[in-house]
């Protein structure tokens, strides 16, 4: 998704709950037919809004609810019920003896139902907004939750690339020591180096692999460079890294003149590789 999207992304998860207004809708549906991105995106919006619509359960007002609108309104009633004659004298209108206040079901006159119908209103609204929100943090934990499966996706697929690149490699050296005319030299760590060590396998035609293990981890900047070394002559190698075990693969040619009796070296150098070595030497072979 481009820079350009960002402006759509407050949308999609709007127009997943049908929450958009016409212009908004519009705009959207244009954007979504020339961007894949959003479109995939989109889609997943619409497909956790379908799961969390299984997800709510209903919610209906306390059964207690009713007896206390009741009890109220009777209560307001009783302070209102008595009115004057032309002689100005109250006159009571009292409950029956047989009803008690809490079994009659007859309201004052002079209360209005709709303020009993306005309360059941304001408690569905309350109702209705707990479950809105209830469905939007729903769908916050849904979108979290699928944005670390898609996280978690992209550093498993990321690991098996390197697998495969390391298999690849290894099928390399196999390949390269089985053929008829290959060539090994095993390289022996140095006193900065003790417990590394690594097997360099190359042809007749000077195609060379390196496989190492165990070596120190690099300073920032640093690598380690591979060396050639013929009658006391260094022609540098390639640079390669490693990795938090220490171990590092190169493929690289090796000069002519140092296809027959040669020492390999590996110093560790600048990043960029040195025409001359300048650092110490971690791995060496014999002679």
């Amino acid at each position: 998704m481009t820079h350009d999207c960002d402006s759509y992304k407050e949308l999609l998860a709007a127009n997943a709950l049908t929450a958009l207004n016409a212009a908004d809708a519009r705009t959207l549906r244009t954007h979504l037919e020339s961007c894949a991105a959003c479109r995939l995106e989109m889609s997943g919006w619409e497909d956790t809004a379908a799961l969390l619509a299984l997800e709510p359960e209903p919610l209906e007002p306390a059964a207690q609810l009713r007896d206390r609108i009741l009890a109220s309104v009777r209560a307001e009633g009783r302070a209102q019920g008595s009115t004057e004659d032309y002689s100005g004298h109250s006159l009571e209108q009292p409950v029956p003896p047989e009803i008690s206040p809490r079994d009659s079901k007859v309201l004052a006159f002079e209360r209005p139902p709709r303020n009993v119908w306005s309360s059941f209103s304001n408690f569905g609204a309350i109702a209705a907004a707990l479950v809105f929100v209830a469905l939007i943090i729903s769908l916050l934990v849904l979108w979290q939750q699928n944005r670390a499966t898609q996280n978690e996706l992209a550093r498993l697929s990321t690991e098996m690339r390197q697998l495969g690149a390391q298999l690849d490699h290894e099928r390399a050296v196999i390949a390269l020591l089985t053929s008829p005319d290959a060539h090994m030299a095993k390289l022996a760590g140095t006193n900065v180096a003790p417990g590394a060590h690594a097997m360099l396998a190359y042809d007749k035609n000077g195609h060379a692999m390196l496989m190492a293990k165990g070596l120190p981890a690099t300073p920032k900047g640093m690598a380690y460079q591979l060396w050639y070394i013929k009658d006391n002559h260094k022609m540098p190698g390639k640079v390669f890294t490693i990795d938090a075990a220490g171990n590092g693969i190169l493929e690289d040619e090796i000069p002519t003149v140092a296809r027959d009796k040669a020492v390999f070296a590996i110093t560790l150098e600048p990043a960029g590789g040195v025409q001359v070595p300048t650092g110490s030497i971690y791995l060496l072979s014999a002679s």
